[in-house]
């Protein structure tokens, strides 16, 4: 038994002074228990003396030896001593059996003692190897937790997580289970597990940068739909990546990254010259082009070449597109005016054709009726004055400047407009306005009215108002525009 105890002694690490457990100390106390018990017992012995002493003095009052038989007496006192033999034993704590001797010799008393003191050393050799097999549970226990805490939580390794939990799981069932061997061969791993980890978190680090760079990367270029497909598939591919903590992938992920950007410069530039030639294609005629309008224009073309030269072509595309918006839709309200312009000429003309058709007919009209008024002038005289006019003319001698005369005097019929020209009817209802002095923006019907001996126009069309007509008037202008 002691050898065992001696070999766990010398198997057990060594101590050192700043030990929680002070051995020393330790057995210092037990050496001084030792020692107060033998004094105790070494007192109590001396008691046992003295009282022997006076047993022995009243035994020899009390019998007479004349009285007693030797035999008898023998035997009374081999049991009368070891009565005494007994109590003392039971008194001192000592046992029954093993009391022979009242005293024991000086040698026997250091071999006890050595022997106690091998014990106790014993002892102190188990307590402490107890103590060591705590403290290095303990300190495998914060190295294991350090390194979840410090390196895997909230840490997701993909495919490598299983590893490092494993490995994690194993620890702490040797922990709960107090397994020094386990936790000794785990230790031998551990440099293992901290060489792996190094590996997978830099593989990781250098993922995750790759992940975050690509967004910045193709930022400058515009994923037009021809390679919005490739665009996507590398998204995803990169994401599986990062998802399974496959860092391998990044040399393969970054080829496929360079190469999509080759493609999409190329690309990008041939969409920018596309727009290019699509704005150029755009009609923006100067004389209807206001100069807020051109300084815009001037603008997008200089931020274009701007971006272009910065190879930011995504802007470069996105302002070219805004520029052919805004450049189409002044084109279109170039062109609108341009028919507006058109029309209005266009109608003009036509009225003015029609305008010098219906003057050559009524001047053609007016000199044969002159002719016919001259010819008849004697005889017809009175019947021309108070006659309605039948052939479109409805002038008599003294109102020949007038195609109907009696407009601001008497109510109308059809029978006095219906076979009236439609140069004739739109003369007759500004003869309404005329009459009051109204002014002509249309330069031909002023030049018209200016003709005319009764005309006096004074009034500017703006400051005209309708107020001045008298109800015959108001009424043969709504008959003569029915007409119109």
């Amino acid at each position: 038994m002691y050898d065992k105890e001696e070999k766990d002694r010398q198997d057990a690490p060594k101590v050192y002074i700043e030990d929680d457990f002070d051995y020393l100390k330790e057995i210092e106390e037990i050496e001084a228990q030792e020692r107060e018990l033998e004094e105790q017992r070494q007192r109590k012995r001396r008691e046992m003396e003295k009282l022997r002493e006076e047993r022995a003095k009243n035994a020899k009052k009390t019998v007479s030896p004349q009285k007693t038989a030797a035999p008898q007496r023998a035997a009374v006192e081999k049991k009368r001593e070891t009565r005494e033999q007994r109590k003392e034993a039971e008194w001192l704590g000592d046992s029954v059996d093993t009391v022979k001797v009242p005293k024991k010799s000086k040698k026997g008393l250091v071999a006890a003692v050595i022997i106690l003191l091998i014990i106790i050393a014993a002892g102190a050799a188990y307590a402490y190897k107890l103590q060591m097999d705590k403290k290095v549970v303990a300190d495998f226990e914060q190295k294991v937790a350090s390194f979840q805490s410090e390196k895997l939580d909230g840490v997701d390794f993909g495919t490598y997580g299983a590893y490092f939990n494993d490995f994690m799981a194993q620890c702490r069932e040797a922990i709960d289970a107090g397994d020094l061997d386990k936790i000794e061969a785990l230790n031998q791993k551990w440099p293992e597990i901290e060489d792996t980890y190094t590996t997978v978190s830099n593989g990781k680090t250098s993922l995750d940068a790759f992940a975050s760079g690509v967004n910045a990367a193709l930022s400058t270029y515009s994923v037009t739909d021809t390679y919005k497909e490739d665009y996507d598939a590398l998204m995803s591919d990169i994401e599986k990546a990062r998802k399974e903590c496959d860092y391998d992938q990044v040399a393969d992920l970054q080829k496929r990254l360079d190469s999509l950007a080759v493609n999409l410069k190329a690309d990008n530039l041939k969409v920018i010259q596309n727009l290019k030639n699509d704005i150029a294609g755009i009609d923006l005629d100067e004389d209807y082009t206001t100069d807020d309008q051109k300084a815009r224009m001037t603008q997008y073309s200089e931020q274009v070449e701007k971006y272009v030269q910065e190879e930011n072509y995504a802007e470069a595309i996105k302002s070219l597109n805004t520029w052919k918006s805004e450049a189409g839709s002044i084109s279109r309200t170039i062109e609108s005016r341009k028919a507006e312009e058109a029309a209005k000429a266009e109608s003009e003309a036509e009225a003015r054709r029609k305008a010098e058709s219906i003057a050559a007919e009524s001047r053609a009209a007016e000199s044969k009726a002159a002719a016919e008024s001259k010819a008849k002038a004697e005889s017809e005289s009175k019947k021309q004055e108070s006659s309605k006019p039948s052939s479109g003319s409805g002038n008599t001698s003294g109102s020949s400047d007038y195609v109907l005369p009696n407009s601001s005097s008497k109510y109308l019929t059809a029978a006095d407009v219906k076979n009236l020209s439609a140069y004739q009817l739109m003369i007759a209802r500004n003869e309404i306005y005329a009459r009051h002095g109204r002014k002509f923006k249309d330069k031909e019907l002023q030049a018209y009215f200016n003709s005319k001996s009764w005309y006096k126009g004074t009034i500017e069309p703006e400051d005209f108002s309708v107020s001045v007509f008298n109800d015959y008037e108001i009424k043969n202008i709504a008959l003569i525009q029915s007409y119109e």
